[in-house]
């Protein structure tokens, strides 16, 4: 195959990715055509696409030749644990075996891939988003040691992107994911089937769960409303701060740990948050489950705490924080709860 038909095979395979991104159902047969057509860029013997559960942290294949099982489980869930990933996860580009040196040519991807199977060459590619999210991987393994060479090189680094973009879970690029990088920001994806998907190891897929109180916000949102400001979200004694971008096609959560405001208490955030909807002592004594003198005591703190004049200052400064906390049904006298 000639230099200029594998650059009009690599067109056309980037053409066909753009065209076909976010099918309806779901990105493994998109590639599998993409492997299929691929072969006349690098040609191979064996290749997989593996997309990255940052939850579960270990790769899914979603589209292989050639592998055998027991390969496909390694390269599923050990061999992001191997030193020379870490080096191909680090640099970005394309990992050929023949650009290793002879003496680190070791460890369990040589141990359980290459050396069994007799491999003479290969290369991995980790694929990445724009906003340097991980996404999954390319793995390509063939007998040939003409192979991959350095124009196939070249033009898989040219496809990278759009590769990425079939794994990505995001249906259109949102600049604010960029943040899933700092270390301390977390995200999930609320897809428009009301699917959620993990962006990050520690996501809080329960932030989109029925009952939650983003829940009627996400709702709006996924209804083509606009997005709220930054938001105070208590899960339990957990306290995030908490921001929704996107619209109809999907809506991104991202949330981090935040310090509590004022220095407030759970309880004592809990209790703005019922001051905020108008409860009274006794409606939020029964929605927590103390004595309305316990309720009376965590309104007086709250107040000094915050400096607020009075309970409608409070309710004020609830909004403004964009407070939201998980609904508790207040129970009325004689209800029994199930």
């Amino acid at each position: 195959m000639t230099p200029d038909t594998r650059l009009q095979t690599a067109r056309e395979l980037r053409g066909f990715l753009r065209r076909s991104r976010r099918p309806a159902t779901g990105p493994t047969g998109v590639l599998c055509t993409a492997l299929e057509t691929l072969h006349g860029v690098l040609p191979y013997d064996c290749a997989a696409f593996a997309r990255w559960d940052p939850v579960a942290c270990r790769h899914v294949t979603l589209a292989g030749i050639g592998y055998p099982a027991a390969v496909l489980r390694f390269l599923d869930t050990r061999m992001h644990a191997d030193p020379l990933f870490a080096e191909v996860h680090r640099n970005g580009g394309p990992l050929r075996v023949r650009d290793i040196p002879r003496p680190r040519r070791r460890g369990e991807i040589f141990e359980t891939v290459i050396e069994p199977l007799g491999f003479a060459d290969g290369l991995t590619q980790c694929l990445f988003a724009r906003d340097g999210r991980y996404l999954g991987m390319l793995n390509a393994s063939t007998m040939d040691r003409r192979h991959p060479d350095d124009d196939a090189v070249a033009l898989l680094d040219l496809l990278a992107d759009d590769l990425a973009a079939t794994l990505d879970p995001l249906p259109a690029a949102v600049p604010a994911t960029g943040a899933l990088a700092d270390g301390r920001t977390e995200g999930i994806l609320v897809t428009a089937a009301a699917r959620t998907v993990a962006l990050s190891g520690g996501a809080r897929p329960e932030l989109a769960a029925p009952g939650s109180p983003l829940r009627p916000l996400l709702d709006d949102l996924l209804a083509g409303r606009e997005p709220p400001g930054a938001l105070l979200v208590l899960l339990g004694t957990d306290l995030l701060a908490v921001s929704l971008c996107g619209g109809a096609h999907g809506v991104v959560v991202l949330h981090r740990t935040a310090d509590p405001p004022f220095g407030l208490t759970p309880r004592e955030l809990e209790v703005l948050d019922a001051v905020s909807r108008g409860r009274t002592n006794a409606e939020t004594a029964r929605a927590l489950r103390v004595s309305p003198r316990t309720v009376a005591t965590h309104v007086e703190h709250v107040l000094a705490k915050t400096g607020c004049p009075n309970r409608a200052a409070a309710a004020r400064l609830a909004t403004r924080l964009g407070l939201l906390v998980r609904g508790r049904p207040v129970r009325t006298p004689g209800s029994r709860c199930c």
